[in-house]
C-alpha cells in the first residue's frame, strides 16, 4: 500500500475514536442478522441492502411502489412488502431508515414500541466506512453522483477494487459495487444534515448552492454545514465557487477552471461531444483529457476527479483512460431514445442552477429543445420560485407537469401550478401545464416544432419518458 495510504489511515484512526452515532453508540453490524429496512426502494437504501445481503444477512424491507431496484432486491432473496405495516417489524433485531421517513411512520412506531435498536441510512453508511481502510465522500449541492461514478472508474481502471455507493446507476455494476477492504467510494448527502454522520479520509466538495433550504437556515448555515463536514479530512474543494472559500483548512487541495488552484486546466474546447482540457498540477502541465459526456459542468467533475485519484499516486494516463471511456449516470443527460426523429433525453436536474447548466449544453449545440419539467417538492418550488422562472424562462418551449412531492404535503404557493402562472407573466415561448395522464399525448402533439425533447426532474418523470419511448 502506497505511503499516502498509510497517512491516511494514521490521521483516521483518531477520528473514528470519537465518532457519534446518536442511536448507535457500539454499534457493531455484525451483531445483527435480520435487518429491516423502511424505504428499502431508495437509491441510497437499496444498495445499503445489497451490502448486507453480501454480508449473509436476512434482510426485508418496505417501500410505497415496485422499481428496478426492488426487483433486484427480491431476487438476490430479499423479501420486500409495499404497505409499510407493524408486522413487518416483528422478529427483526435492527431496523434501518431514511431522513424522508415521517416520525408516525408505522414501523418505526413499532420498532420503537419493541425497543429495537433503530439507526438512519447515513449511520449504517459511516459503519461500512470504518470497515474500509479509506474513504472518499463526494459531497456538494450538484454533481455528486456523476463525480462519485467518475472516481470509482478509475479507481477501478488502476486496480484498487473500491467498494461503491452510488445515488446513481451506471452500466457497469448499477448503484452498488462490492469490492475489497482498501477503499469506499460513496456520496455524502447534505440533505438534513446527514452528512454529518460520515467521518471521511478525504472529502470532496464540488459546490456549495442555496439547495435543501428546508434543512438549513439559509446559505450560511449551509456553507458552516459543509466546512464541519470536511475539517477533520483532508478536503478536495472547488476553487471557483464563491461558497467554499471558507471551506478550506490546513489539508485542503483545490481544483478549479477559473481561480488559481493546485490542479486546473488549460485550453478548453468542445470537441463535438463533450469537452477537452489540459490539466496542470502546481503550475506544470499534466495530461490533455478528452471527454465524450456533454455539458460544461462536467470540466469541474472530472477535474475533482483527477485530483482525487492523483493523490492517491494513480498514474496520470490510467486517469486520462477512465475518464474518456466514462458514458455518464442514469438520468444525466440520458439519451431514452427517438420518437418522430427527435431526440428524446432525461435528466435528474431538480434545481436551477442544474436546470441552467443543461440548457446550455443544447443551447451551445444550436439545438431548439422542448423542455418538460417536472418540480420537485413544494419547499424547493416555494423557495426557489424566482430562480426557476428566471431559469425556465430561457428554454424555447415548456411544458411544466405536476410536482413530485416526495416526502411533502401539498403546498399552494410552491407547487407546479403556481410556477406555470408565474412563468406565463415573463415567458414569452410556448407553455403548457399538464396534471393527468396526457402529458405523453401534449408532447407529441407539439414536437415537430423543436430539435429534440428534454425530460427534466428527479421525480417519476424518467418512467414518463420511457413510457413515451415505448408507445411511439
Amino acid at each position: 500500500m502506497c505511503i499516502f495510504l498509510k497517512k491516511l489511515e494514521k490521521r483516521g484512526k483518531k477520528r473514528y475514536k470519537n465518532i457519534k452515532c446518536g442511536m448507535t453508540k457500539n454499534f457493531n453490524l455484525d451483531f445483527y442478522s435480520k435487518i429491516h429496512f423502511i424505504g428499502i426502494g431508495g437509491i441510497s437504501m437499496s444498495s445499503l441492502a445489497k451490502y448486507c445481503v453480501l454480508l449473509g444477512k436476512c434482510v426485508s424491507g418496505s417501500d410505497k411502489s415496485k422499481s428496478d431496484l426492488t426487483a433486484q432486491l427480491k431476487k438476490a432473496g430479499v423479501y420486500i412488502t409495499y404497505r409499510h405495516l407493524k408486522r413487518n417489524i416483528d422478529g427483526k433485531d435492527l431496523v434501518v431508515y431514511t431522513s424522508a421517513i415521517s416520525e408516525n411512520n408505522v414501523e418505526l412506531k413499532r420498532a420503537k414500541e419493541l425497543g429495537l435498536p433503530i439507526i438512519k441510512r447515513s449511520e449504517l453508511l459511516n459503519e461500512i466506512v470504518k470497515r474500509h481502510l479509506v474513504s472518499i465522500a463526494v459531497s456538494g449541492s450538484h454533481g455528486k453522483t456523476t463525480t462519485t461514478a467518475m472516481i470509482s472508474k478509475i479507481f477501478i481502471k488502476a486496480d484498487k477494487n473500491p467498494t461503491v455507493f452510488l445515488g446513481g446507476k451506471v452500466s457497469e455494476y448499477g448503484n452498488f459495487r462490492k469490492g475489497g477492504k482498501d477503499v469506499v467510494i460513496l456520496e455524502a448527502c447534505e440533505y438534513k444534515k446527514n452528512f454529518f454522520d460520515l467521518s471521511p479520509f478525504m472529502s470532496v466538495i464540488l459546490n456549495i448552492d442555496n439547495d435543501h433550504l428546508d434543512s438549513f437556515n439559509g446559505i450560511e448555515d449551509e456553507i458552516a454545514s459543509f466546512n464541519a463536514f470536511a475539517k477533520n479530512s483532508i478536503s478536495v474543494i472547488n476553487a471557483d465557487d464563491k461558497n467554499c472559500f471558507e471551506v478550506f483548512n490546513s489539508k485542503t487541495v483545490t481544483f478549479g477552471v477559473k481561480n488559481k488552484a493546485t490542479y486546473f486546466v488549460k485550453r478548453v474546447n468542445f470537441n463535438g461531444n463533450g469537452y477537452s482540457f489540459t490539466v496542470y498540477k502546481y503550475g506544470k502541465r499534466v495530461i490533455r483529457i478528452n471527454l465524450k459526456i456533454s455539458g460544461k459542468h462536467n470540466i469541474y467533475n472530472a477535474l475533482s476527479a483527477f485530483a482525487v485519484a492523483d493523490l492517491f499516486k494513480i498514474e496520470p494516463k490510467i486517469i486520462k483512460k477512465a475518464l474518456e471511456e466514462f458514458d455518464g449516470v442514469e438520468r444525466r443527460n440520458e439519451l431514452i431514445g427517438r420518437i418522430k426523429n427527435k431526440d428524446l433525453i432525461a435528466d435528474y436536474a431538480h434545481h436551477p442552477t442544474e436546470i441552467e447548466a443543461l440548457l446550455s449544453t443544447y443551447k451551445e449545440k444550436g439545438l431548439k429543445s422542448l423542455v418538460v419539467f417536472q418540480p420537485h417538492t413544494y419547499s424547493r418550488t416555494k423557495f426557489l420560485m424566482k430562480d426557476f422562472v428566471r431559469v425556465l424562462s430561457k428554454a424555447d418551449g415548456l411544458i411544466i407537469y405536476k410536482t413530485y412531492p416526495a416526502r411533502e404535503k401539498y403546498m399552494e404557493e410552491g407547487s407546479a401550478e403556481k410556477l406555470y402562472f408565474e412563468l406565463r407573466e415573463s415567458y414569452k415561448g410556448f407553455i403548457e401545464y399538464e396534471n393527468g395522464e396526457k402529458l405523453n399525448e401534449k408532447v407529441l402533439s407539439v414536437i415537430e416544432g423543436f430539435d429534440n425533447v428534454l425530460f427534466v426532474g428527479a421525480g417519476d418523470i424518467y418512467d414518463k419518458a420511457r413510457e413515451i419511448v415505448k408507445e411511439k
